[in-house]
């Protein structure tokens, strides 16, 4: 079955919709072309923990995600903070909905004075995330060089101040030239020139690799612990308070929101982007599921022991 997302009920409970009226992500029909789109799996698990779930089949995503625009600049982060080479926009080229899947594709294009085009999604002012919770993404990631596929979180407040000192979850981090290795990373510390950061790799065998094969990334989040869990199976990292040194706070106790990207370039990947391994904005419509990250369903479970009861 497909979800949009869920209304529980506990005790006595009501569900109310978004505040924005954006339509960020227009559904569209699979093109009648060349281009073969793959069909998300529907998600067929265990619904009595649920908090919410999104499995991108329906048109409107409004009580979901917005849009994030531009390179940073307006943000005062010119380049995001990394040196991304990318121009965010909430074009359909860029992020849309084909047989249940998110698509989200980098193209060479040129915008506002950069080469790339591509998209971020957030969910911040619409769907918040805390302890003791356990969020899943299925997903599979696109491959080339200078490719950099993220699912994030950042702190719904600042409390604790300006980044990093607030923190940062990294769910997913991979970079384009390597489909093996799949990267999990929490940030933290008092201001950017004391920033620390702690996380782990897992490496995938070739036959079970990111780009052709969907996986799913867990992180189990409890007061004071999280754990980064790769298909239910091989730990990531994995991370508690104590473990953060003396002296720092630890700011993952809090509210955060969720974000899904690809940029081109940066930090993370090197400034070398191999232009064949992206599309252009003219044959989008025609550009192959492996230069696309593909997000088949997002949902988020309490960990306590409730019984929840759906209407």
């Amino acid at each position: 079955m497909k979800f949009k997302y869920l209304c529980l009920i506990f005790i006595v409970s009501s569900c109310g919709g978004g505040g924005s009226s954006a339509v960020l992500i227009p559904d569209i029909k699979p093109p009648t072309n060349s281009y073969q789109a793959i069909t998300c799996q529907n998600y067929d698990g265990p619904l009595d923990k649920i908090i919410w779930i999104d499995d991108f089949l329906e048109v409107l995503y409004t009580d979901n995600w917005s849009p994030m625009i531009g390179n940073g600049a307006e943000y005062g982060i010119p380049g995001w903070g990394n040196n991304e080479r990318q121009f965010y926009t909430d074009d359909i080229k860029n992020a849309n909905i084909i047989n249940g899947c998110l698509r989200i594709t980098p193209l060479n294009e040129s915008k506002e004075g950069f080469n790339y085009t591509s998209a971020k999604l957030i969910t911040e002012n619409k769907v918040d995330f805390t302890h003791p919770g356990k969020i899943t993404v299925r997903f599979r990631s696109p491959e080339g060089v200078g490719m950099w596929p993220a699912i994030w979180m950042m702190p719904s407040e600042s409390i604790y101040g300006g980044w990093p000192a607030s923190g940062e979850i990294d769910l997913v981090e991979i970079r384009g030239d390597n489909m093996q290795e799949i990267l999990s990373t929490v940030h933290y510390g008092s201001d950017p020139a004391n920033h620390k950061y702690q996380g782990g790799t897992y490496l995938l065998s070739q036959s079970n690799n990111l780009n052709e094969v969907f996986h799913e990334l867990s992180f189990i989040w409890e007061e004071n612990s999280m754990k980064f869990i790769l298909d239910n199976e091989y730990t990531v990292f994995e991370l508690t308070s104590n473990q953060i040194g003396f002296g720092e706070n630890y700011p993952f106790n809090e509210i955060f929101y969720l974000i899904i990207n690809v940029a081109v370039g940066g930090n993370f990947v090197g400034n070398y982007i191999n232009n064949n391994d992206l599309c252009y904005a003219a044959n989008a419509s025609n550009c192959p599921d492996n230069k696309r990250f593909l997000i088949d369903w997002v949902k988020y479970e309490t960990l306590w022991n409730w019984t929840f009861q759906f209407i």
